[in-house]
């Protein structure tokens, strides 16, 4: 047990060493409202961009921006740069709908300023002839001006302190003494009649100097109307997308059926097979990326907790002997852990497989306190204790439609009442469980997912329990040598992410 733990983690670090490159930080994008649209042409745009390399931004999260940095409905440079700080973008689209010309005039916004303004022809909107130009156009000339922009302000700073520096104000004052002779005798004039104005026209001369550092301040520091944020640098991943939310939470219904099985060499004498049909139960899960929540394209994001609870909250059963006394049974499992998340992309739509190992445990239990006789049903009780190591995939089909698949192996250190010496004995006991589901995400927050599940444990008896060698009269053998313990059935959940 020990050596597999070891060997889950040195796959988990081996794994996350190698996958490190694959977080190259993604060009983020607002798009704003598009002036004149009533026929939805923004959430066109929006899905149009949404299988591109961008990381957009768009709908109600950028309207609430505006409306808490109570922007004007007309954006100026100033509140274009205000919304790029809240956002932590590197541009902002806006775009104008011309109705008589049915075409989309959009303007690209970066760093300080807006590019030459282009358009489109926006006759059928909803074609796939149009989300191809608007990806394809949109893709071009965000990587165009994102690029210059970028290379702007890494280039700039060196030539834009050196023009703030001292020498470079000497030949404009001295230009300006010998291109404006005439207005010698009169600063002389003014000399003789007032000579405490000539200390303050060189004081200006020397004082130049001082103004060089405000300018550079500016080329390097924040962009009029921002705070100090500014200076620190955006996180490359600040949009969480469904597939690398910092934290999700899980709530709803869950089915739970049990089949047990023994394998006893003495047909006559062996336990009775129980089983009992799907009921249902309530479910809740969690997981939480905590350096997701400052950087989601890191490698370190990839670290996180999980947990999930799942009980049945209503089965009774009846021993054949007392068929008026009704049996509560309590059934539940749950499980915590540490995960590592891998993300195969930057969009929505890429793939994600998650590893984690934890520790779980999974009850069932009949309460046998209104019967006369516990003997009364030969049914054991269970409570599995184990670590279980697993792996979860996660595959957007496009679009809101997303595949998820899930294994996890069963490691049991202990079974409960089953392995009580007036019972089954001491076992070997190994299972996993499997699940597959369809999610369908709803907005940037919501997500609604149905699953199935099975989950099997095998049993095998080492024989020192009564019930497993004095069934059939003859304490010297075996009679029952095993137990299959299944449990199938599924989920409906419905997720919050952040």
């Amino acid at each position: 047990m020990t050596r597999s733990l070891r060997l889950l983690t040195l796959v988990v670090l081996a794994a996350s060493a190698a996958a490190v490159p694959a977080w190259a930080r993604p060009t983020r994008v607002a798009l704003t409202r598009i002036e004149g649209d009533t026929t939805g042409l923004g959430k066109a745009v929006a899905g149009a961009l949404d299988d591109s390399e961008l990381d957009v931004i768009s709908g109600k999260r950028v309207a609430r921006a505006i409306d808490r940095l109570k922007l004007a409905d007309a954006l100026g440079d100033d509140d274009l740069v205000k919304l790029a700080a809240e956002l932590e973008v590197d541009a902002v689209v806006t775009a104008t709908f011309d109705r008589r010309g049915h075409k989309l005039r959009f303007a690209i916004f970066s760093s300080g300023k807006t590019a030459k303004p282009f358009s489109l022809a926006a006759a059928k909107p909803e074609s796939d002839k149009f989300r191809k130009l608007v990806k394809k156009t949109l893709e071009a000339k965000l990587a165009s001006v994102v690029q210059v922009s970028r290379e702007v302000v890494a280039e700039d700073k060196p030539a834009k302190a050196e023009a703030a520096a001292p020498p470079a104000k000497a030949p404009k004052i001295a230009a300006r003494d010998d291109d404006a002779p005439a207005k010698a005798p009169r600063v002389a004039a003014r000399d003789d009649d007032a000579p405490a104005k000539a200390p303050r026209i060189a004081a200006r001369d020397d004082d130049a100097p001082a103004k060089a550092p405000t300018i550079a301040a500016r080329d390097d520091g924040p962009p009029a109307g921002t705070d100090q944020a500014w200076l620190t640098p955006s996180p490359p991943g600040a949009v969480h997308r469904a597939n690398l939310a910092a934290l999700r939470v899980d709530l709803g219904a869950s089915l739970s059926g049990r089949s047990l099985r023994f394998n006893s060499t003495a047909p006559a004498a062996a336990p009775r097979p129980y089983k009992n049909a799907p009921v249902p139960g309530a479910r809740i899960e969690a997981e939480l990326y905590p350096f997701a929540l400052v950087d989601p394209s890191s490698w370190l994001a990839g670290f996180g907790v999980a947990a999930d609870y799942d009980q049945v909250i209503s089965l009774t059963l009846r021993a054949s002997d007392e068929m008026t006394v009704p049996l509560k049974i309590t059934e539940r499992r749950y499980s915590f852990g540490a995960r590592y998340r891998f993300a195969f992309g930057h969009r929505s739509t890429s793939p994600t497989l998650t590893l984690g190992a934890g520790y779980g445990a999974r009850t069932f239990a009949v309460d046998r306190s209104g019967l006369m006789t516990p003997t009364s049903i030969d049914l054991p009780d269970v409570d599995y204790r184990m670590f279980d190591p697993g792996l979860a995939f996660r595959l957007p089909l496009g679009g809101r439609l997303v595949v998820t698949l899930g294994a996890r192996g069963f490691l049991v250190t202990s079974a409960g009442a089953i392995q009580r010496p007036d019972q089954y004995g001491t076992a070997q006991i190994l299972g996993g469980s499997a699940s597959a589901g369809v999610e369908l995400v709803i907005g940037d927050r919501i997500a609604v997912r149905l699953a199935a599940e099975a989950t099997q444990l095998d049993l095998t008896f080492s024989g020192t329990g009564e019930l497993a060698r004095d069934r059939d009269g003859d304490p010297s053998t075996i009679d029952v040598r095993g137990a299959t313990d299944r449990y199938y059935g599924g989920t409906a959940t419905v997720a919050v992410t952040y």
